[in-house]
């Protein structure tokens, strides 16, 4: 229902069936590389969230300045702060240690892009498609340090028993919302139960329907719901 095979070269396998619907209509190129623009994009999300996990892992107490101050760069950013700026209280100093590792991942994949563009010399967007690896992205060495950070969060945080529960109960959520909604369709709003019934039936297409519909809810709105009509036996 969800993934569909695809062969596009590097990236033969499964890919999501809206997707691969798509790329037939219009042909993504999914055999080649993402254009400069989508690069970048796709680092600076990276950036984002390896920056705001650490920042919620210490809010939420999962894990200590101790511990982030023995990973890679991190090191040094606590111990510039702590040299530059002393007795600073735990707060500001977490978050000016954090604010410096930001800077510092920044820092490395302006540098590391301009040195991959500067070789590659294209002279057009095909050239960065067709280059054989991305040119914009974190050093060699980077990349293998940071992988120590994301090990890390994986192990302190998003494998902690606490967070793995509430996973847990959020998966649990969202199946009792999907069964609810594709047994009484006429829970859903007006909009949506026009493309159901445009569907004719068809239950894969009302099936993804319905994972539309709730993926795009906020996490506030699906407790909403779910308080509603599943707890609620509506």
């Amino acid at each position: 229902l969800f993934v569909e095979a695809v062969d596009h070269g590097p990236v033969a396998g499964e890919v999501p069936i809206a997707l691969a619907e798509y790329d037939a209509r219009h042909d993504l190129e999914l055999g080649s590389h993402a254009s400069a623009e989508a690069q970048a994009a796709a680092v600076a999300d990276d950036i984002a969230y390896n920056s705001h996990d650490l920042h919620d892992g210490l809010r939420a107490g999962l894990f200590h300045d101790d511990g982030l101050a023995e990973l890679p760069y991190l090191d040094m950013c606590y111990a510039s702060v702590d040299y530059m700026h002393p007795g600073l209280d735990e707060y500001r100093r977490n978050h000016e240690a954090l604010r410096c590792y930001f800077g510092i991942m920044v820092e490395d994949v302006v540098n590391e892009s301009r040195r991959r563009i500067a070789e590659l010399d294209p002279r057009n967007p095909g050239d960065v498609r067709r280059a054989g690896r991305p040119v914009v992205d974190f050093a060699k060495q980077f990349q293998r340090d940071m992988n120590e950070v994301r090990d890390f969060l994986h192990r302190d945080m998003y494998r902690a028993p606490i967070v793995v529960r509430e996973r847990e109960m959020a998966a649990y959520g969202v199946e009792d919302l999907f069964s609810l909604y594709m047994s009484r369709v006429e829970l859903l709003p007006e909009e949506w139960r026009e493309d159901v019934e445009a569907a004719k039936g068809d239950g894969a297409s009302v099936a993804r329907i319905v994972t539309d519909y709730i993926s795009g809810m906020t996490d506030r709105f699906a407790l909403q719901c779910h308080e509603r009509h599943c707890r609620d036996g509506a």
